[in-house]
């Protein structure tokens, strides 16, 4: 890594002044992960330094390349060129025709100039966009961003976009605020009408990071959250954290998952763990239980090797 590492340096050094001299040496190693990288780190800084070559060579260079090579080494030039001028480099991303690669660069663009301090430009830039489809995901992109910093001001935003706010912007904010301060983005969430679909999509993300440090805490927001069938990917993060600490508590949670496979898989789950914790208190539940002789055979024989913890329900 040190090796690696002191090769893109000395490569983005090299940039500055000879940017083809250093992309001829970064695809002379022999490491095709490392050779990628080297060449983004070389592209990133031509296009800081002289957008207009880097382009230029770009479309010549990369016609033929692979999709995906082709978008990051087009990700780095924009990349660069937004760290000087990024109402050009925005403006130049709008042309391209492929959607797919057209929005990645815009987003790309809008996260260089917000990482700079170019907040509200990013912003009058999206709000500019006439195209209602391409807006949405710009927002979203803007959104995503500006929550890493300063959540409270991308909420204040989220609002100010009126009732008809897409799900998914709410949602969005909600995956980023999560992680650093999941109390005060389930506050913020609950805030919402009770009938916003939103609650229910976005409080898995609260769950994941909450109960890291406060199942009950946790438990009681979950269990004031209206019913949903949306909710059952929430339920289901609550359970895997609690499973290891109170596998009685986690199998109540598990039954209330509504989708049947769902259930049936997370239920099997914790009933591994709780046989190895404590055998006979998972036994009491079971003969107190009314499940079928088949549920009870399947709770009794479950464990964790091959589709346990890491495994995943298909629906």
């Amino acid at each position: 890594p040190k090796r690696t590492r002191l090769i893109n340096e000395l490569l983005s050094q090299l940039a500055e002044t000879e940017p083809l001299a250093a992309l001829e040496l970064a695809s002379q190693i022999e490491s095709l992960r490392d050779s990628e990288r080297a060449r983004i780190s070389v592209l990133e800084v031509w296009a800081t330094t002289d957008p207009a070559s880097a382009l230029a060579w770009a479309n010549q260079a990369l016609t033929n390349e692979p999709a995906r090579s082709r978008s990051s080494q087009l990700s780095a030039i924009y990349r660069g060129y937004a760290a000087n001028n990024p109402d050009a480099a925005f403006q130049q991303a709008l042309t391209l025709d492929d959607e797919r690669l057209r929005n990645r660069l815009l987003g790309d663009v809008i996260e260089t100039q917000i990482e700079s301090g170019g907040l509200q430009a990013a912003q009058v830039a999206v709000d500019l966009i006439q195209d209602p489809e391409l807006q949405n995901n710009l927002r979203r992109d803007l959104i995503d961003e500006w929550a890493q910093f300063d959540p409270e001001a991308a909420a204040n935003y989220v609002r100010s976009l009126g009732d008809d706010t897409p799900t998914s912007f709410k949602t969005t904010l909600i995956s980023e605020w999560a992680e650093s301060d999941p109390v005060a983005a389930a506050a913020w969430l609950v805030s919402l009408p009770r009938d916003d679909p939103a609650i229910a999509r976005a409080s898995a993300s609260i769950i994941q990071e909450w109960t890291r440090y406060d199942l009950a805490a946790s438990a009681e927001w979950l269990n004031s959250l209206p019913p949903s069938p949306e909710l059952d990917r929430a339920v289901i993060s609550y359970t895997f954290r609690a499973a290891e600490e109170d596998p009685a508590a986690a199998m109540t949670w598990a039954e209330s998952i509504e989708n049947d496979r769902r259930r049936t898989w997370m239920m099997e789950r914790v009933a591994a763990t709780w046989k190895e914790q404590d055998a006979g208190t998972f036994q009491s539940y079971l003969n107190a239980s009314e499940l079928t002789n088949e549920q009870r055979e399947k709770l009794k024989n479950a464990d964790n090797s091959g589709g346990g913890w890491g495994g995943r329900w298909r629906d």
